[in-house]
Order: structure tokens, then sequence, then C-alpha cells
């Protein structure tokens, strides 16, 4: 028969992999969709930034002029001849009549030529300032001045702006101070007032990156050198840029308030230079319009996104569940499954080709799985064979001949009268003694008499108390659950697998104690052997273990598995390890001449 004829055509997997190709149509779609919303958003922010930029310019020509006319109001002060003549009273009329200079400075002072106030607006006269730089010059340069931020007399942080008086000789007869407290109302009138959209504002800064003011006023007085923008304006730089700070992001406005381009000689000295304007437009506020055309977008891109993809795994199914049903059935073949066989009716045509292949694969690996364990059994069976042999021998001639050295032994200790010599063959009778006890140990190593008679649960507790005598270590030895008659071979290899876990921890483990534990369970029989010594670094291939040279584990696992059961070892250094030996009661283990296959659950 034809291949063609052996199955019913139900699609070609090439087919289906062609309709499969939408997977980079999809990936295009999603591609061009994500560079569209960044292009989007980089050119929304390019727009807002230039307009942030030119705004900011805008209200730092508007600052500088306020702060120009307040300058002015100072020196229409100082030109007063009450304030030239040094008139204390009608200085402080005049200053408490002038209702647009209050508006500008939080308060105004006039001093005499040594610094001392003798007329105010909430100041205190008789404050000293002569002793602060910006007085000194004032006086100086004749022209006015601006001071840094300082502490005054009465511990407020302020900035003062110094306009110099001349008498009616043109002497230098003392200074009108404007003053700025740094938590007043006055500074950030003119920051105020500027708007950057709805919710933006703006604050100012000094030639330090200190804030001078701040809508939030826990901000003012802060070093803010570290920011971005501010960093870029003490650089000398004007513009704006778009900064995430806190996981905020924002857009940022900055330039320097030109004081001293503007066409006035008032503010030509140096210390009018160094402040800046910052603007500050958050990032969400500003999309926030655009949030309805964004979800709509959204929602689009969703759409071209989600029906492909749907047709993608409408038509990937019928690909991939036979090839997940069959990952599955390789799986439990892994796990020692022989017995079964794949059958997928809606798989492609090309899949259904593998299923017979794996069944067919199956089917060799079930008899090469025969073949080697009647090898196994067969090697095993002489093993016991050559064992039993052994202790015969031992038995029926070498302690007989060590128990008749030993009868010897004692009639030359009865014949002689030497001292001497006496001790010598005590000595040897000891020695023959001990290899006579020797000889029975290893011989019931070797064919453990009380198995058949006793039974696997009492033959375990009485290997555990020889291992305690003979060891320094206790065996816990527990039995679970009813026990119940098991095949002879299955328990000669139970027994020989708790020997081989007892011999391993007392050659490797160093341990001090041991539980032993034999489970019936309805459906398997357990045994575990768990010691406190020093572990080690179990591999993850258990055939590993043959080239670390720890034979008996890895005889522990082919026995096992010889028997349709699997063993586990789990181990880590210092933790102790435990060993597991997991077999279904429906294990049959017989001699190969019986052409009886063994069977795993």
């Amino acid at each position: 028969m034809k291949r063609a004829d052996r199955f019913s055509v139900t699609g070609s997997l090439l087919t289906q992999l062609i309709v499969g190709t939408i997977a980079p149509v999809v990936a295009m779609l999603v591609i061009v969709i994500g560079v569209g919303i960044f292009g989007f958003t980089r050119m929304t922010q390019a727009l807002v930034e230039q307009r942030d930029a030119e705004l900011v310019q805008l209200a730092t020509r508007q600052i500088a002029d306020h702060w120009v006319d307040s300058v002015m109001l100072l020196s229409q002060v100082a030109s007063r001849e009450a304030v030239r003549a040094g008139d204390i009273e009608a200085s402080q009329v005049l200053l408490e009549e002038n209702d647009v200079l209050q508006q500008r400075f939080d308060e105004i002072s006039i001093t005499d030529a040594a610094g001392v106030v003798f007329a105010s607006v909430g100041g205190a006269v008789g404050e000293q300032v002569g002793q602060l730089s910006f007085f000194e010059r004032a006086r100086r340069l004749r022209r006015p001045v601006r001071s840094p931020v300082y502490v005054d007399s009465r511990g407020n942080r302020v900035l003062a702006v110094g306009q110099p008086i001349y008498d009616i000789y043109g002497r230098y007869s003392g200074c009108v101070v404007g003053v700025w407290h740094l938590y007043g109302k006055q500074l950030g009138v003119p920051v105020a007032n500027v708007r950057i959209g709805e919710h933006g504002y703006a604050y100012l800064v000094d030639e330090y990156g200190m804030i001078l003011y701040h809508p939030n006023e826990q901000l003012v007085g802060a070093d803010a050198s570290h920011h971005p923008a501010v960093a870029a304006l003490l650089q000398g730089q004007t513009g704006a840029q778009t900064v995430v700070v806190n996981g905020e992001t924002t857009v940022v406005g900055y330039a320097s308030i030109p004081l001293r381009s503007v066409s006035s000689s008032l503010v030509a000295d140096e210390t009018w230079e160094g402040w800046g304007l910052l603007t500050a437009d958050r990032w969400e506020e500003i999309v926030a319009p655009l949030q309805p055309y964004a979800q709509a977008l959204a929602i689009l891109s969703v759409l071209l996104v989600a029906l492909p993809t749907l047709v993608l795994v409408v038509s990937s199914h019928r690909v991939v569940a036979p090839l997940e049903s069959l990952v599955k059935q390789v799986e439990r073949v892994s796990s020692g499954e022989f017995d079964i066989q794949v059958s997928i009716n809606t798989a492609p045509q090309e899949v259904r080709e593998l299923e017979v292949a794996f069944n067919q694969m199956v089917g060799q690996l079930r008899e090469y799985r025969r073949d080697i364990q009647n090898y196994v059994v067969s090697i095993l069976n002489t093993q016991e064979e050559e064992r039993k042999r052994i202790a015969r021998e031992l038995h029926d001639e070498t302690a007989q001949a060590l128990v008749v050295l030993g009868r010897k032994i004692e009639m030359a200790q009865d014949s002689t009268t030497d001292p001497d010599l006496n001790a010598d063959l005590e000595s040897l009778r000891d020695m023959v003694d001990d290899t006579l006890q020797g000889v029975r140990r290893f011989t019931s190593d070797l064919r453990p008499p009380l198995l058949e008679e006793l039974g696997l649960s009492r033959t375990l507790e009485i290997l555990g108390s020889r291992t305690e005598r003979e060891e320094r270590m206790s065996v816990d030895v527990q039995v679970v659950g009813e026990p119940r008659q098991l095949l002879p071979e299955l328990e000669l290899g139970l027994y020989r697998m708790a020997q081989e876990s007892l011999n391993n921890v007392r050659r490797h483990a160093r341990a001090t104690h041991v539980d032993l534990t034999l489970t019936y369970d309805e459906h398997k029989v357990i045994l575990e052997s768990v010691d406190n010594g020093v572990g080690f670094d179990m591999p993850t291939d258990p055939a590993a273990l043959m080239h670390s040279g720890r034979l008996g584990l890895m005889g522990i696992h082919e026995r096992a598995r010889l028997f349709g059961g699997r063993a586990t070892i789990h181990s880590e250094e210092g933790r102790g390890t435990v060993v597991r030996v997991e077999v279904p009661l429906t294990a049959i283990m017989l001699p190969p001449e019986d052409q009886i296959a063994v069977s795993a659950e």
C-alpha cells in the first residue's frame, strides 16, 4: 500500500504554515503603530518645547521691565528733596504714602551714610546695613546694586536693592533700600503672573541654582542646581527640554532674565546678572486634550493586531494541538510507559506521518527494554546464585576450617605449661574468632537467610540493628502500612537497595543517624533512607553518578527501574541525603526463560 493511501489527508502542514505567515504582518502593524505613536509623541514634545522656549523668553523681558520699574521708583524716592536733605519725618511720610513702591517691595528703608536706617516701612528703624557688601558697592559705584540672599538682623532670609542717595552738594548720604523677603509676597509677583498652559507654573532661581520663588513655598530656598534644566540655565543656555524627575515627565522652559540688556542705566551693574526664569508644564496635562483621540487610536490598533492574531491562533491550533499531544506522549514514553499508541485524527498529513514513525519507535523501544530487562534479570539471578554458592562454601568450608583451627589452638593451650606460649596461643585464638565472625557476617550479607523466614519488614529491622552495632551511627527502621506478600525477587531487590543505601551512608556520608522507612501503599511500596550526613551535589543526570564513583546509588537507580519503579535522590552539601525508591505493586520479576516482560505502571 502506498503511503498516500494510509492517511485521510486533512490538510498540509505547509498550508497551515502559509496561513501562519500573517504573524509577520501583525508584527509590521505593531511596529508601524509603535513608530507612529513614538513619532507623534516626539513631534508634540518638540512643538511644546518650542512654545515654552518662546514664552519663557517673552516672560523674562516682562519680568525685567517690572524690576527696572521697581528700581526706578527707588531712584525717584532717592531724588526727593526731603530724602536728600536727610529729613527723617518727611522721609517717613514719603515712604508711607508711596503705595506703588510698597507693592513692589516687602520693606522700604532709608539709611544715612553709615548704613543706619532712619525711616522705614515694613523694616526696623535703627537697623544697621552698612556692613553688607551691596551697601558698600552701591556707595562706591554710585548706581543701584542687588544683593545676594542674606539673613537680616531679625533672622529673615532676604534680598535687597540699594539705590544711592546724594545730598544737595552731590555727596553720598546713604541708600534707599528695597527688600524682598524670600518667603514674602512681592518678589514673586511678576513670576506668578506668567501663565503656561492651564496648569503650568513658573519659578525663579538665582545664579547658584537656589529657588527664590516657587508656587510651592516648601521648595523656596532649595538647591535646584542638579535639575537638568537649571543646570543648562546656569551654563548660559536658553530653550526648553522634556525632563523626567521622580517619575514625572515635565516640559521645562528656561531663560536668563535680561536685566542688563534693558535700555536703562539703572541696572547696568553685574550684580543684576544670573537670575533665571523656568516654566514647568506636566506632560500628562499637555496631552490630556488628546486622550479621546488616543483612546480611539488604541482601540483601532488593538483591532488591527487582534484580528490577524485571531486568524493566526485558529489556523495554528490545528498544527499546535496535535504536536502538543504528541509531546505529552513522548514524556510518558520517557517516564517508562512503552505500551501507549498515539492517535491524532485531526492532525495535518505531516504530523500523522510523524505519529506512525513515533508508534514504530515506541514498539522498538518496548522490544529493546524487554530484551534489556531479561538480560539484567539474568545477570541479577546469576549474581544471587553466585552469592549463594560463595556463602555455602564460606559456611561449609572456611567457617568449619576456622572452627577446627580454634579447637586445635585450645588443645595446644591445654597441653602447654609455658605462659608466654599460652599467651600467644590465646591471642591467636582471638584472631581466629574475629575472623570467624567476619566470615559469618560476610556470609549473611551475601545471602540473607532470614528474608524467606521472617519477611522483608523484620529483616530490615535486623539489618538496622546490626548496622548500629557495627557502625557509629543510630538506625531507626520504621514500617508504615500493612505489610503484604511480595514477589521473592522484589523483596530481595528492596533488601539489596536498603543494604546499599546503608553501605553508601557508611562509606561516604559521615552521618550519625539514619531513618530507614518501608511504606506499603495501596498501589506501591516505598523504601526511603534519610541521613544527616555531609551530603553532596546531586547531578541532574543520574548517569553522572557513575563518573563520580557512586556506583551504589547508580545500582539503586537501575534496580528500581528493573522492577518498573523509580529511585529519586536528593542531596545538598551539609544537609544530608534522601534516597527514595518507589516500586508499583504490579511489578513482576521472573527469570528470562519465562519470557514475561517487566511491566511498569
